[in-house]
């Protein structure tokens, strides 16, 4: 089985204004690129769902910025 080279992520954060603005001046700040993003409304929170090349992001690099990282 050949492995791909994205790696997915999903961020579970406050469901309010600003969040995802966080999130993507995180990324955008880091220099990493998003190939894919979804979000889901989960009442008071909200799932962020995005994809990236697997090299510009670790799991610890979002946790050390705060954010919520789902196994």
């Amino acid at each position: 089985m050949q492995q791909t080279n994205t790696a997915r992520y999903s961020i579970v954060v406050k469901n309010k204004p600003g969040e995802l603005a966080k999130l993507t001046k995180l990324l955008s700040d880091a220099g990493m690129n998003v190939s894919g993003l979804r979000i889901a409304n989960l009442g008071d929170k909200a799932s962020i769902q995005f994809a990236m090349p697997r090299k510009s992001c670790r799991r610890q690099n979002l946790r050390s910025a705060g954010m919520k990282v789902e196994p």
